[in-house]
């Protein structure tokens, strides 16, 4: 009996250690990985909407949209948001222009099927959406056995720029 209760001490005591190590490392980081992350959304926001000079983040049905800023001047807008995949979310940032025009679409992440659902998520199919407008967002191809995610993208975009536009307005 006095053996099991050296060994609970000795694993309270080690636990205790670790946890104690554990609060301290994430103390002395978590500041640098916020940092970190407000500088990788900044970039992002940049890479996206690079005629802007300064950003100013507003709300549009609950979504916040960043407004870029040219000399006190709209310039077009950046947002974050999700659209139902396939496998799951798409998490995506598209970049629009003050005219309405797609500027750039960024995907986040995803869990859409590795081969055919994956194929909507790069950069080759991404591309054919800058410089279209809502109008023009339907016109569009779709990837042939990934219709869903294809259509998924599209949607996130054309809900992205309707959000951007009345950003603008206001």
């Amino acid at each position: 009996m006095k053996e099991h209760l050296k060994t609970a001490i000795l694993l309270a005591f080690i636990c205790a250690i670790a946890a104690g190590s554990l609060g301290y490392f994430y103390q002395l980081t978590n500041p640098i990985i916020i940092q970190q992350q407000v500088n990788a959304k900044m970039a992002i926001r940049k890479e996206l909407l690079s005629q802007a000079i300064e950003f100013k983040d507003v709300n549009v049905k609950d979504k916040e949209i960043s407004l870029g800023l040219k000399d006190g001047k709209t310039v077009g807008g950046v947002v974050t948001l999700s659209a139902k995949g396939y496998g799951s979310l798409i998490d995506m940032v598209i970049g629009v222009d003050s005219n309405g025009k797609v500027t750039g679409v960024r995907i986040l992440s995803h869990s859409e099927t590795p081969g055919l659902g994956e194929r909507a998520t790069k950069e080759s199919y991404l591309s054919q959406f800058i410089g279209k407008d809502l109008e023009n967002l339907d016109k569009t191809s779709l990837i042939t056995g990934a219709t869903i995610s294809s259509k998924a993208i599209r949607n996130g975009i054309k809900e992205g720029v309707g959000l951007i536009l009345e950003a603008t307005k206001e």
